[in-house]
């Protein structure tokens, strides 16, 4: 049997073009943040959160997932986010001009560089 690309190629899968967009990943846990906070703050356990996630508020997940994803969302907390700093930052102003003059304002410093940069003959 000859080796051909056709032959070779057949088993694998088609590669699919990704595009970018789409929506974000959240996690179903975001709604319930300060549940999960309030919940630590009382001691509870991670099993009793989950415990108390699955029976009062609909939403199945295991302990070491509670954990995770709070000790994820307490370290992004701390970070702060591009979009978020840009919220936050100031517009800068401008500084009062100073009372001593500059040397490029002033034409006598500049005479000899002035008139070769500029055609004063016209």
């Amino acid at each position: 049997m000859s080796m051909n690309s056709k032959s070779i190629n057949v088993n694998q899968s088609v590669k699919r073009n990704r595009s970018g967009g789409g929506r974000p990943f959240h996690s179903r846990l975001e709604l319930f943040v300060e549940f999960i906070r309030e919940q630590r703050q009382q001691r509870r356990t991670w099993q009793e959160i989950a415990a108390r996630l699955r029976t009062e508020k609909d939403c199945v997940i295991t302990s070491q997932g509670l954990h995770q994803f709070y000790r994820r969302y307490l370290k992004r907390k701390a970070r702060p986010h591009w979009e978020d700093a840009a919220e936050i930052a100031q517009p800068a102003t401008a500084q009062p001009p100073s009372d001593k003059p500059m040397s490029a304002t002033d034409p006598a410093a500049n005479k000899a560089t002035n008139q070769y940069r500029f055609n004063t003959n016209i």
